[in-house]
């Protein structure tokens, strides 16, 4: 009877990364919309970001330098856009080079290269229609950041990670496969991201914002074209996008605040499931989740319908995919970023 107790807590404990990412997300969606948070779906997002696969305990310190960098980050953008946004001879070459290095300093983490990139890119640009909106978009950003951080740590807290084996920490000293000219990743990125910024700048296409968010995030990977990535983002939107208004079909018959928790723990644990195994399309319940997370955030938010926010969605990112993989097969076709075994 002891050993099958013992089995039963082993198996539990291998469990662990999934109940984690299940709770963290749903009580970070739940208690941002419960509360009435700015864009309660932004707190799941960055709490996904850092519950995720492979992802380990931040410790204190990372905990409180992340929000701090992440400030300090934002307030550039804050002062670009609220004092160089009507000279563009001035803050493009500028826009210009903070892509540059966001791709270049590798040493930082990438999901903080991609938040600052995101931040100094969105803030002149949505400041276009006003000033103070820069400022309100760092605000909720840092609000929903630091709260998804407190959950995390609970989240680790009630589900600790198992100890570090040796086949581990091979695992994570093992060389890279494919050594890369960074110069080279960061000027392709440049010329990738910036001419659709340039764009968005001059025409104040703020209707189109998505289109320039996923762009962004797509073209963080150079070789985003060699691979059916594009596809796979646009099959994880759609299922995302179906939970999502299943979700809203649901709670209009019922329309109980206990039955929203339990829709978004069951479909929780459904993506997490399958985020958490080991088979190939693992990744696209990532992406899938985030859209059912944004589509669930408009639900609690808005009284508009879910479904044609869906499609709006899907097309603004069809865009982005179609641009981002064709703009990446003309650059690199001039300029590969990968090191030959001459050059090494």
């Amino acid at each position: 009877m002891s050993d099958k107790v013992k089995t039963y807590f082993a198996d539990l404990r291998n469990e662990y990364p999934v109940l984690r990412a299940v709770f963290a997300v749903t009580l970070a969606l739940v208690y941002a919309t419960t509360v009435g948070y700015p864009a309660p779906h932004l707190t799941a997002i960055l709490t996904m970001m850092f519950i995720g696969p492979g992802k380990q305990a931040l410790g204190l310190k990372k905990e409180i330098i992340i929000p701090f960098l992440i400030y300090v980050l934002g307030s550039i953008g804050v002062f670009l856009g609220n004092s160089l946004i009507d000279y563009p001879l001035v803050i493009l070459p500028l826009l210009a080079l903070s892509i540059f290095w966001s791709f270049k300093l590798v040493k930082i983490p990438a999901p903080i290269r991609l938040l600052f990139l995101m931040l100094i890119v969105l803030i002149p640009f949505n400041s276009i229609t006003a000033n103070a909106i820069g400022g309100i978009i760092l605000q909720v950003l840092l609000l929903n950041l630091i709260i998804a951080l407190i959950i995390v740590k609970i989240a680790f807290a009630l589900f600790p990670d198992r100890p570090i084996t040796a086949n581990d920490t091979k695992k994570k000293n093992a060389p890279p496969p494919n050594p890369l000219d960074m110069n080279k990743v960061a000027l392709n990125g440049v010329l990738v991201i910036f001419p659709l910024v340039v764009l968005f700048y001059f025409f104040n296409a703020t209707v189109g914002t998505l289109t320039l968010v996923f762009t962004i995030i797509l073209g963080f990977d150079p070789f985003v074209y060699q691979s059916k990535k594009g596809l796979v983002i646009i099959v994880a939107n759609i299922l995302g996008g179906l939970f999502g208004v299943l979700a809203y079909q649901l709670l209009i018959i019922v329309p109980a605040y206990l039955f929203y928790i339990f829709l978004v723990l069951s479909i929780a644990f459904f993506f997490m499931i399958n985020l958490f195994s080991t088979k190939k399309i693992a990744p696209v319940f990532a992406t899938s989740f985030n859209t059912f997370i944004v589509i669930m955030g408009i639900i609690s938010t808005s009284t508009s319908e879910a479904g044609s926010e869906v499609w709006n969605r899907l097309f603004q990112i069809g865009i982005a995919i179609v641009y981002t993989t064709l703009a990446y097969i003309v650059v690199t076709a001039f300029n590969n970023p990968k090191i030959s075994a001459i050059e090494e």
